[in-house]
């Protein structure tokens, strides 16, 4: 009985300190103007947005580009932007060795003010 007590307490132990909660959770409003909605992160590996609004349309896009136009503009709809129905979800897992989602997004709404929120992982 004591071995069983003892084994016990040992996988009780000390309580382990607290890491900040994965994923981090940024809620965000967003304007009829594409803007900055999440800077460069050089440790993300996993970023998802969440459009809440039960109207807007949101578009989210990375605010640079591997084409010949070095930047991308957000748009509803528009293209290389990622548009997100209300209630809709859209996640972008880093790929390779070392996978990284690092670049900084651009939000736009099809109306001012629209809830929007952003999850990364590291």
């Amino acid at each position: 009985m004591r071995k069983l007590i003892l084994a016990l307490t040992m996988l009780a132990g000390p309580a382990f300190a607290q890491a900040p909660a994965m994923p981090y959770t940024y809620p965000v409003t967003v304007g009829t103007s594409s803007a900055l909605i999440i800077g460069v992160n050089p440790t993300r590996r996993r970023i998802e947005f969440y459009n809440s609004s039960d109207t807007a349309k949101i578009a989210v896009c990375p605010t640079i580009s591997r084409t010949a136009t070095p930047t991308i503009t957000c748009t509803v709809n528009g293209a290389g932007s990622i548009t997100l129905l209300p209630y809709q979800s859209y996640r972008v897992d880093g790929v390779g060795q070392v996978p990284r989602v690092n670049t900084a997004w651009n939000a736009i709404a099809s109306v001012a003010g629209a809830p929007l929120t952003v999850m990364e992982w590291e």
